[in-house]
């Protein structure tokens, strides 16, 4: 079996995690003996099987960021669009199936190529979103839903809204990106002193300026450590600056250094919000993963993690409640607070797990 796997966000190298989800399927395709070529957008380092259209979109901010400010982002989009098709278009006579990760613009590109071989697609939150956004989106939604693909989307949420948006109940297979649970999994945490960690993109919907502005309102001002970068990070610096809050920021690190952090901090926050065109999250990995670790999470319920309320561990609130996440991290430091006390200051490097 031959597979091609058209994808905007695919590791540029070693210890990468944008992506990282669509490398482990593939990864995973060639242990179950197929032949699979991938083409991604971005730069890379030569991954064998790995084919790159050049384009500055789908890392740092992210493409529905960038796509929100118009301008030369839309002109990017549609060259890249063109590049992206094209060079599916010479090699589809390779391969025997086609998998495509976000519906926009791989599924799109995969649908107008495919002939006759099966097509599965899978859906991770963005692309709804920019669906829903886009002039013409319920056709193309409608277009898609029409096309025998089998789609895989993260949340039952997820999958409804693309169903109203084509018109059509849309049959799917429910997954959210697996956690790694040889990694992600209980064990012993040594918290070093009162910390809060959030996982992710330095991007609005992530909420962490509002994270910033609950640790400021609470007695002991804990520390925040943010794993990620984007377009937000000088905000967010000059914000903790103003609120007194120490603010540690080691960027994009690989997940066993994720880890490392979930077993040195007091709890993970995840205040993500519905932005004004309507997009929310997906369903966040971090979140998950902390939880598979034991530790406490407060997250906004917006997007798929309204599908996790009950979870233990998980304290889910309303999405951009200052007074209610004020609230959560207040409750949830409760239990946490006699363990984490003590002098060693906040570094940028995980501390030893």
């Amino acid at each position: 079996m031959r597979i091609g796997v058209l994808t905007t966000s695919y590791p540029r190298g070693p210890g990468d995690p944008a992506g990282a989800f669509v490398r482990d399927r593939v990864q995973a395709l060639i242990r179950d003996g197929a032949e699979v070529e991938v083409l991604a957008a971005g730069p890379g380092d030569g991954c064998p099987g790995v084919e790159r259209i050049p384009s500055s979109l789908f890392y740092s901010g992210g493409a529905p960021e960038e796509l929100e400010t118009g301008g030369f982002a839309v002109w990017e989009a549609a060259s890249f669009l063109a590049r992206f098709a094209a060079a599916a278009r010479a090699r589809v006579h390779r391969w025997d199936v086609i998998e495509s990760h976000w519906l926009v613009p791989s599924a799109l590109v995969a649908s107008s190529i495919a002939g006759r071989r099966p097509q599965r697609a899978f859906a991770h939150g963005g692309d709804v979103a920019l669906l829903e956004r886009l002039p013409g989106g319920g056709a193309l939604a409608h277009h898609l839903a029409t096309r025998g693909i089998a789609f895989t989307f993260v949340s039952e949420g997820l999958r409804r809204r693309f169903a109203r948006l084509a018109g059509i109940d849309v049959p799917a297979t429910i997954e959210p990106v697996p956690v790694d649970t040889a990694l992600f999994r209980p064990g012993t945490r040594h918290v070093q002193r009162p910390t809060v960690l959030g996982v992710g993109r330095l991007v609005p919907i992530k909420g962490f300026d509002l994270l910033i502005r609950a640790v400021a309102a609470l007695p002991d001002r804990p520390g925040v450590v943010l794993l990620g970068d984007g377009p937000e990070r000088g905000r967010l610096v000059a914000l903790a600056a103003r609120r007194g809050v120490t603010l540690v920021l080691p960027g994009v690190v690989p997940a066993a250094e994720v880890r490392a952090w979930m077993d040195a901090v007091e709890l993970l926050a995840h205040p993500c919000r519905v932005l004004p065109s309507g997009r929310v999250e997906g369903m966040p990995l971090a979140v998950r993963e902390a939880l598979a670790v034991g530790l406490p999470v407060v997250a906004c319920a917006s997007g798929g993690l309204t599908e996790l309320a009950g979870a233990p561990g998980l304290t889910l609130i309303p999405p951009d409640d200052l007074i209610a996440l004020v609230r959560a991290l207040s409750a949830q430091r409760r239990t946490q607070l006699s363990a984490s006390r003590c002098e060693a200051p906040v570094t940028s490097k995980p501390p030893s797990a």
